[in-house]
């Protein structure tokens, strides 16, 4: 059987081909309309008789899951649809469905995301980013009172100077040495643009660059296992963590009393492991 693709491939109009021998015969398959829960063709065969007949498949999401339904609706031309009328359609092409549903299960379940621990890891080109607050090296115990003590220090001083946030509060850390106890980290807000804040603030400058990222959901005492997902990651693509590594709290706890509902985008610049990059860094877990 010869086979051609004519067309965007996974667009309406998009011409899937074939010609074959007495058991194929030779016809077209025609994407007439998508949406994100259905796809409508149209098949229209040539030989060995002329017809044509509309198909769809059609996608219902089931949790981790998706069902999906193919279906023909045959359209017999005269004299072969008395014919028709005493033919098991199932019986005969029925086997031939199951097998197609069979290969786009193999396929798409090709295509899905691997996870690691869990989660999923997208590989992005992050922005660059200019941040506001403060920097010290502090013991792991005192983390979360650092940033209670000084985040809202940075929103008020950014008030005062009329200076434009640019997104959620943020975690910088450039270490996190479990010998020591003790991590080298900031408590900002990413603004606009590079401002001057004033005595007992920094600027930090973030340049552009290839990062990982995971959109982690639940209570900031459970983002251990995102991290570790990460170092995972890193050591299978032979990748290096370039310090900072960025936690964005997205969501508002104040707004949003349950945690399994608290967004989280925990960000790693990396690069190819090589002895001139920073050793890796594994911040709050």
């Amino acid at each position: 059987m010869k086979t051609t693709i004519t067309g965007t491939d996974g667009e309406p109009g998009a011409t899937y081909s074939w010609k074959g021998n007495d058991d194929v015969g030779a016809g077209q398959q025609i994407i007439t309309a998508m949406t994100a829960d259905r796809i409508d063709m149209e098949v229209r065969f040539t030989e060995p008789f002329e017809s044509t007949s509309p198909t769809y498949l059609i996608f219902e999401a089931n949790e981790a899951k998706t069902k999906v339904t193919w279906a023909f609706d045959m359209h017999v031309a005269f004299p072969w649809n008395g014919l028709a009328m005493f033919t098991d359609m199932d019986a005969a092409i029925g086997k031939d469905y199951e097998q197609g549903l069979e290969n786009m299960k193999a396929v798409c379940e090709a295509m899905a995301h691997k996870k690691y621990r869990g989660y999923e890891i997208a590989e992005v080109e992050f922005p660059e980013k200019f941040y506001a607050g403060v920097r010290k090296t502090v013991p792991f115990t005192e983390i979360a009172g650092f940033y209670a003590s000084n985040l809202g220090k940075v929103f008020e001083a950014a008030q005062k100077k009329g200076v434009a946030l640019a997104g959620a509060p943020t975690g910088l850390y450039w270490s996190y040495d479990e010998v020591k106890g003790e991590t080298d980290m900031a408590a900002t807000i990413p603004i606009a643009e590079n401002q001057n804040f004033g005595s007992g603030f920094s600027i930090f400058q973030v340049g552009k660059g290839q990062a990982l990222l995971i959109e982690y959901f639940g209570a900031y005492d459970s983002l251990a296992n995102a991290h570790y997902a990460m170092d995972d990651y890193m050591q299978e693509k032979n990748l290096q963590n370039i310090p900072p590594v960025i936690e964005e709290y997205v969501t508002d706890p104040g707004q949003e009393p349950d945690t399994s509902k608290w967004l989280t985008r925990i960000i790693y610049y990396v690069g190819p492991k090589t002895d001139s990059l920073s050793a890796p860094v594994n911040p709050p877990k």
